[in-house]
């Protein structure tokens, strides 16, 4: 009985034990990892991306394994991130160093202080030969001391081929803007719009350069105050010169407006462009202006180099400059390949570049430099694989990180994450076009590990600034990711 008694005393006991060990057995809990795929898993359920045409991956560069992949071997449009793979072969050809020369030669004499013939101009893609460095070569002549040209001023483009890649659709735009051994600004104009102050007068046009190159053909009016109006800026080509055509109306309280527009024929509009630098400098020129090749007998006069190729970078990739890309391109075929530099060429090297990352080239396609062409096809693993070789060679690495924007701060993303922690160590590169966004570069975690990341994403159902703002989601999970240790 009385082993009875404690067996019906103890029961109880036993049973509520049972109880307090089941519920304070903790149940397992996700590791970092894991959790992080689960969130990205979660971003990417937007409808923004229900037809599921993007692909996403992440690798650590400490260990080089993989922190999240989905369908990183397929190839999709990449935009503008076609810039990282044309920057890294231009760091891995031409070096951070490389610079552009601007070469003037005559086959004529120089008597006291005048040159007795033809002024030649010859250039060799410098992608940034602008206001301020024209105004430079301009001074250097002048200082030789030169204060007479009795001849022509010549423009030599041979440099290059006479292509520029018709693989988008041309227009106007200052993005589109032709090719050019010798170009200037960019091969583009800006165009000033001012209203009148008198109802029905012609609004003011200002064209910066201000040459004979550009014509104007003013047929706009200036509206009352507050009357809608809407002016169309256009670009028509003619022979050896473009016309600006300004139509439309605008009212009086408008600001004054600004476009930047393309031009046709780079080399005649920057040697135009020189003649009126070089007279404006105090040294006459006699002849005129036209486009020839340099004689193999010229003489040297004076030469100008360009900044560094790795600060042109800067240009290319935090504010993805498509004509940046497009001369260096050119200029990398003519280095491996002779002059004239060409897209092909330009694109050959590219192409086994690629293929000694340990890619097939049935599993990429590159038509251009840029990104403008909706035919290129690459995959994340290939960007990935590429912003890996570029951190595993610090002979350039220092200069392609620089090149890439700053999340938060500058370029193409200042406005993205702005109030996040730790933005600035997000460095990528951005790439928009119809339907289609990219973002690819680097992050550095919140406990200091390191990653190389890329997202491509087409076929977009919702607008860019949406698909932003995912790409962003995703990019913060990675700047507060730490290791379980």
């Amino acid at each position: 009985m009385r082993f009875l008694m404690r067996q019906i005393f103890y029961f109880p006991i036993f049973i509520l034990t049972s109880c307090l060990i089941l519920v304070s057995t903790p149940a397992f809990a996700d590791t970092p990892e894991i959790s992080f795929k689960k969130a990205i898993e979660e971003i990417l359920a937007n409808s923004c991306l229900r037809k599921k045409q993007f692909g996403i991956q992440i690798v650590s560069l400490k260990d080089k394994s993989s922190l999240f992949s989905k369908n990183s071997s397929h190839p999709y449009i990449p935009a503008s991130n076609m810039k990282l793979i044309t920057s890294a072969v231009a760091l891995r050809v031409l070096g951070p160093d490389f610079r552009f020369v601007t070469g003037l030669h005559t086959p004529g004499r120089i008597e006291g202080n005048t040159l007795q013939g033809d002024l030649y101009i010859k250039g060799s893609g410098d992608p940034k030969l602008v206001t301020e460095q024209l105004w430079r070569m301009a001074l250097q002549v002048r200082n030789l001391p030169l204060t007479r040209i009795s001849g022509d001023i010549v423009a030599d483009e041979s440099f290059f081929d006479d292509r520029s890649e018709d693989l988008w659709k041309a227009g106007i735009e200052a993005y589109n803007a032709p090719l050019g051994a010798l170009s200037f600004n960019f091969n583009t104009v800006e165009v000033l719009v001012t209203p009148a102050e008198e109802v029905g007068d012609p609004p003011v046009v200002v064209v910066e350069p201000d040459i004979g190159y550009v014509r104007v053909d003013n047929r706009a009016k200036t509206l009352p105050f507050g009357k809608k109006g809407r002016l169309i800026v256009n670009r028509l080509q003619g022979e050896g010169f473009d016309t600006i055509t300004v139509t439309g109306g605008v009212s009086t309280d408008k600001a004054r407006s600004r476009y930047f527009v393309n031009i046709t024929n780079p080399a005649l509009y920057a040697a135009m462009v020189f003649k009126d630098y070089l007279q404006r400098a105090g040294v006459t020129v006699d002849g005129d202006v036209r486009k020839g090749v340099t004689p193999a007998q010229a003489t040297g006069v004076t030469e100008f180099t360009s900044e560094a190729l790795s600060q042109a970078l800067s240009g290319l990739n935090k504010y993805s400059n498509n004509f940046l890309a497009e001369q260096i391109l050119k200029t990398i075929g003519a280095q491996v390949s002779g002059a004239p530099g060409s897209t092909k060429k330009g694109l050959a090297v590219v192409k086994e570049y690629l293929q000694t990352l340990g890619f097939k080239a049935s599993q990429f396609r590159v038509f251009d430099g840029s990104g403008l062409s909706r035919r290129n096809e690459i995959s994340t693993d290939l960007i990935v694989a590429v912003l890996k070789d570029m951190q595993s060679d610090w002979s350039i690495f220092p200069e392609f990180l620089a090149s890439l924007a700053v999340m938060g701060a500058d370029g193409s993303v200042q406005d993205r994450l702005m109030k996040t922690d730790g933005s600035r160590k997000i460095r990528v590169k951005t790439g928009t076009l119809n339907f289609t966004s990219s973002l690819s570069g680097y992050v550095q975690s919140a406990d200091g590990e390191r990653f190389a990341f890329s997202m491509l994403m087409n076929d977009l159902k919702c607008s860019n600034g949406r698909v932003k703002k995912i790409q962003d989601r995703i990019v913060k999970e990675l700047l507060l990711f730490k290791r379980g240790h």
